[in-house]
């Protein structure tokens, strides 16, 4: 009895640790990385910006408003290079969670 009960316990171990690798697998997005230029969308009363979108030379992103994205919402006008998951908001809208951010210096001539 006592060599089943091991036996019985390795195999919920195995199945459980089966079951995270998958759902892991199923529910893992994959991040991109998106060039655009973050435009703000909205303001307080006080004038910061409380909601921005990327937009690239063929889509437009809302940026998501986590710690990353707050921090994008200051580069009003710069040209970035976004890493993220891509989403979609309530409304149909095309959103980017950021996980990391660079700015883009352009070279002026």
């Amino acid at each position: 009895m006592k060599r089943n009960n091991g036996n019985l316990i390795l195999g919920l171990c195995a199945l459980m640790l089966l079951s995270v690798v998958c759902a892991t697998n199923l529910f893992a997005a994959d991040e991109v990385t998106i060039t655009g230029t973050v435009y703000a969308t909205a303001y307080d009363d006080n004038g910061n910006v409380t909601a921005a979108v990327i937009a690239s030379t063929d889509e437009e992103y809302v940026i998501v408003g986590n710690a990353a994205g707050k921090e994008l919402f200051k580069l009003d006008f710069k040209l970035v290079k976004a890493s993220g998951v891509i989403g979609k908001d309530n409304e149909g809208n095309k959103t980017l969670t950021v996980t990391s951010y660079e700015v883009i210096e352009v070279m002026q001539e």
